[in-house]
């Protein structure tokens, strides 16, 4: 059985956000159709856990953290081994540590590289690293993007164009399958909050949470906040000082609750400010669950997902403004509401399932075989 090694810094169950669950549904599926699957990632400690999709998640203990980027000595000394025992290396752009690590080492096994977003925030960091990233994308045999936004907004992606492959992120039907029931507080929240605003993911800078902060006080219905990450503390600092009654912070949820709160919210609300937002696992999830979905303008795979006036709307990044009377249309519309709600589980099927993605990653890896 030919094994599949993932390489990126965050992995579950150290975190939980959208790349996270991106993995794991391209490993799943991988583990589903005749691989074995592994993820190495960083963490409080070595260790090694296996999951019941069969997916092996292999930690290497954390040594600092440089601007977002972990670097493990562990991890280092022990790429050579990784590489020796595995057939295929499936790295996930951006983690620097990998990719230095990587340039520091002959590649013999086949590799490709899953290119989820250009480096936005640290400017300067990103004109030193770059010729680093083209040398990396050079040792790749296939880079792998979410979308044709991505690559027309990359310039330095257009001379890979001979090996690159377009492939969305998806959601496989067992995602949120044999879970069990929520728990009491999540129930009791639903009960009570009927036809709210969802946001779920980690708690980033990219996010947009104080835009959707500024949208709510302009709103009656209620907005959930899912998610944990660096902004928790002044965010839920902010709900209280300004008393936001209508926002809730809910924290961290497990796979049965967060099913519960997307399967019973009134619509599913992205407001990120800047293309590191590459995609948006949870306006996938959106729509698996027949939601309708408010997301931004950023240039890249969100507004593939979320098709303007079909599945919901795509407004302006970092209007408060604009989102609240977004949010506000559907919430009140019931006719808006269920148009946007029929046309999105149309738009999963006919573009996001396992089938239509994941199958293009196993005829990538079977190729490079």
């Amino acid at each position: 059985m030919p094994k599949i090694t993932h390489i990126f810094k965050t992995y579950f169950p150290e975190t939980n956000g959208g790349l996270e669950e991106a993995i794991r549904q391209y490993g799943s599926h991988a583990a589903k159709n005749g691989f074995e699957v592994e993820v190495v990632s960083v963490g409080s400690g070595n260790y090694t856990v296996t999951s019941p999709d069969h997916i092996t998640a292999r930690f290497y203990r954390k040594t600092f953290d440089l601007l977002s980027n972990p670097f493990s000595m562990a991890f280092a000394r022990s790429f050579k081994q990784i590489c020796n025992h595995t057939d295929i290396l499936h790295f996930h752009f951006p983690w620097p540590t990998a990719e230095l690590v990587a340039l520091c080492h002959r590649i013999e096994n086949p590799a490709l590289v899953t290119f989820h977003c250009d480096i936005h925030k640290a400017k300067l960091l990103k004109r030193l690293y770059l010729p680093f990233v083209v040398r990396f994308m050079g040792k790749m045999d296939a880079v792998c993007i979410s979308s044709k936004s991505l690559f027309n907004t990359t310039p330095y992606l257009a001379q890979f164009k001979d090996k690159i492959h377009e492939v969305s992120y998806f959601v496989n039907k067992n995602r949120f399958a044999g879970l069990g029931e929520p728990d009491r507080e999540v129930a009791a929240f639903v009960g009570k909050h009927k036809n709210y605003a969802l946001f779920a993911g980690m708690l980033r800078w990219y996010k947009g949470l104080d835009i959707l902060l500024d949208a709510a006080k302009q709103m009656t219905h209620h907005v959930a906040i899912v998610g944990k990450g660096d902004l928790f503390d002044r965010l839920n600092a902010r709900i209280q000082n300004e008393k936001i009654s209508n926002v809730h912070l809910m924290g961290f949820q497990s796979d049965a609750n967060l099913k519960f709160l997307i399967e019973n919210c009134g619509l599913v609300v992205l407001p990120s400010t800047a293309p590191a937002e590459a995609f948006g696992q949870i306006l996938l999830e959106g729509l698996y669950f027949s939601k309708p979905l408010v997301s931004t303008e950023l240039g890249t795979g969100t507004s593939i997902v979320n098709r303007h006036n079909h599945t919901g709307f795509v407004v302006q990044a970092g209007c408060h403004l604009c989102l609240a009377r977004a949010m506000d249309k559907i919430l009140t519309d019931e006719h808006c509401a269920q148009r946007f709600s029929k046309n999105a589980f149309h738009h999963y099927l006919d573009n996001f399932t396992a089938r239509a993605q994941g199958d293009k990653y196993l005829g990538i890896y079977r190729s490079l075989l």
